[in-house]
């Protein structure tokens, strides 16, 4: 008698081992032995039976634990994959913010940034009973300098003016933004006056150490910076954009004044 079952060697050779041996059994008392044949059949046809079901669920286990490597890989491959498209998205969400808080030519902040800082700063202020400055920069004689040099040469010459003004700037707080056009403005919290006024003079003597060439300006050889400098104890008296005016009018009395230059208003009740 020979057995039908086939079982891969590698999962159940010892059990194959097993069923032959007991084959042997039962075919050496086929013949001598008829009561304990039919018994020793009856058992070894369980026995087959039972390692038949070993092999199906053997077979069984093996297909899906296959499925479950390629699921697996599937899955981490999904994840690699979804990493990646996060990681575009946040380069993505990253360069948006920029565009949406960030002047393109200069890289600084942009005017609306501004105004966003300068609200939460005065609160800042008000809460804290802390003292707040402003500064309004502008460049002297600037349209001159576009029509004669070039507005390409105009673009570098305020790319090269914001970097300079924004090394000029110590702390992590003081913000600076193009306003618009050659207008720009700093942002100095917890500032007081004699503050305020030395950061004024460091950016106007850094932008002119920068040395660049404007003779066609009628206040010196090199390009200049007016500014107009504003300052409050008492931000809860006042609205921001008061102190913004205060720090307007001191530049426009800055050029009146020759220009290369700050001058100061004090807003006070």
């Amino acid at each position: 008698m020979k057995s039908e079952l086939k079982v891969a060697d590698v999962i159940l050779k010892k059990d194959k081992k097993i069923l032959n041996r007991a084959e042997k059994v039962v075919d050496k008392y086929q013949k001598k032995d008829y009561v304990k044949y039919n018994e020793y059949l009856y058992l070894y046809d369980k026995l087959k039976n039972l390692m038949e079901q070993i092999y199906f669920i053997s077979k069984i286990s093996d297909t899906y634990q296959t499925k479950l490597i390629k699921a697996r890989e599937e899955l981490e491959e999904k994840i690699a994959e979804n990493s990646k498209v996060e990681q575009q998205l946040n380069e993505k969400i990253k360069e948006l913010k920029n565009i949406s808080t960030r002047d393109q030519l200069t890289g600084l902040y942009n005017r609306r940034e501004f105004e966003k800082v300068i609200k939460d700063e005065w609160r800042y202020a008000i809460r804290e009973s802390e003292p707040i400055s402003l500064i309004m920069i502008d460049i002297d004689n600037f349209k001159a300098f576009n029509d004669n040099y070039g507005h390409l040469a105009g673009d570098n010459c305020l790319q090269k003016i914001s970097k300079t003004m924004e090394n000029a700037l110590k702390r992590p707080r003081d913000f600076l933004a193009r306003f618009g056009g050659e207008e720009f403005v700093v942002i100095l919290p917890e500032t007081d006056e004699a503050g305020a006024k030395h950061m004024a003079e460091r950016i106007r003597k850094k932008v002119f150490a920068s040395k660049i060439p404007h003779k066609y300006s009628n206040v010196e050889d090199y390009l200049t910076i007016s500014l107009g400098v504003a300052h409050t104890d008492d931000a809860e008296l006042f609205l921001f954009e008061e102190l913004l005016d205060e720090a307007d009018k001191a530049l426009y009395k800055a050029k009146e004044n020759g220009r290369n230059k700050y001058c100061f208003n004090k807003l006070t009740f």
